[in-house]
């Protein structure tokens, strides 16, 4: 029996090394083609072009860029605007996914029903048809810039976007403003651990306050606004979100809510009936049986699903580019590598980016997630 077993292991062995050899030998094959295709072209390879300048515009960026910029700079706009689409889409789908949840599982049944029929129509439809519909039958049909539409002469909505007055201010008071709103959340946090009950542990409350709170230093911070402007056919001045951005927040908001809202019910679903009649003979109302027990389990509970979800948003940005919006793979993954012909390059750097943006999501949440765990067994 020990032969055998030691022929089953010699056997295993030998059979791994010829797996591995020829997962090299074709990788060498792979690459030695490539390159020698490359070279008969008259293509070079390597990472020097990322220094040459752009020479396009990119019509959406969080960060100043013009076509004279180097292209390693094209590769920061696609970043910062695939973050900024993502988490967006992220926040804002975890929001109507609660008001979605909550919908579905009210004693209304009329209510009930029609969140039942949202959840049931954007989960089985595709996220690009959404996208289409949003920006080809809504904002690109808006009317044009005379016919538009507007609030007095503060915002401006039509077939160019959405024009809302600018702040200006002092990066300084951005960041007050930014701890300004986070006040209420650590103090209600505070409050919550030793009185469940009181007013100012309600996080309703508390994001409340905190928006005003932004909103008043951020008014007394600025130094002057920068209004939109009618002028000829067009307008100029003030804060632009162009009807792309629109299109791929709305319509990614909407599509993940649904994902996220089944996925919180079923949570709240799996937790024992037990520990609400507990609580109720407590003698503690719905509300703080919610929120302080039904609430905290199913967050712990939704954590590794709610990141599978979150990680399919970051790479289902990617179909934005079928708008135009220039996220990472429009701008590096066929702007650039169109002008330059890097192919393998620019496809590497952009694979690279999206599984680094998706390991860190990943690894963030699973660390909330520990944490989350360690405070459960504490209490």
């Amino acid at each position: 029996m020990r032969h055998l077993s030691k022929g089953k292991d010699l056997g295993g062995l030998v059979a791994q090394i010829i797996l591995v050899l020829c997962l090299l030998a074709g990788g060498w094959y792979i690459t030695s083609t490539t390159l020698s295709n490359l070279s008969t072209r008259g293509i070079t390879t390597g990472f020097a072009f990322l220094s040459r300048p752009a020479g396009f515009d990119i019509a959406f960026s969080l960060v100043p860029f013009s076509s004279a910029s180097p292209i390693w700079m094209a590769l920061i706009v696609g970043i910062t605007n695939t973050l900024f689409l993502a988490v967006a889409a992220a926040i804002f789908g975890t929001l109507i996914g609660l008001v979605v949840v909550a919908l579905r599982m009210s004693a209304s049944p009329a209510a009930s029903k029609l969140a039942a029929a949202y959840i049931s129509l954007f989960r089985n439809t595709p996220v690009l048809l959404h996208l289409s519909f949003w920006y080809f039958a809504v904002f690109s049909a808006l009317p044009g810039v005379r016919a538009g539409f507007s609030a007095g002469s503060i915002a401006f909505l039509n077939n160019r976007g959405l024009f809302l007055p600018a702040p200006i201010a002092d990066l300084w008071v951005w960041a007050v403003a930014a701890v300004a709103a986070a006040v209420p959340l650590m103090y209600a946090r505070h409050v919550a651990s030793r009185n469940p009950t009181a007013m100012f542990a309600r996080l309703d409350i508390a994001l409340a306050t905190g928006l005003l709170l932004f909103c008043l230093v951020i008014g007394i911070g600025v130094r002057s606004w920068d209004l939109p402007v009618p002028a000829g056919l067009g307008i100029r001045g003030g804060l632009l979100v162009i009807p792309e951005l629109m299109a791929v927040l709305v319509a990614m908001s909407i599509y993940s809510s649904a994902f996220i809202a089944e996925l919180l019910r079923g949570a709240i679903l799996n937790i024992d009936r037990g520990q609400t009649e507990a609580g109720q003979a407590l003698g503690l109302d719905k509300r703080v049986i919610s929120r302080r027990i039904i609430i905290p389990q199913a967050v712990r509970m939704v954590i590794p699903p709610l990141t599978n979800q979150y990680v399919n948003m970051i790479k289902q940005t990617a179909i934005v580019a079928s708008i135009a919006f220039p996220d990472l793979m429009l701008i590096f993954g066929k702007t650039v590598l169109t002008q330059t012909g890097q192919a393998i390059e620019c496809l590497t750097i952009v694979t690279a980016v999206y599984l680094s943006i998706s390991l860190m999501c990943a690894a963030s949440m699973h660390a909330y997630s520990k944490v989350l765990n360690a405070q459960g067994a504490r209490r």
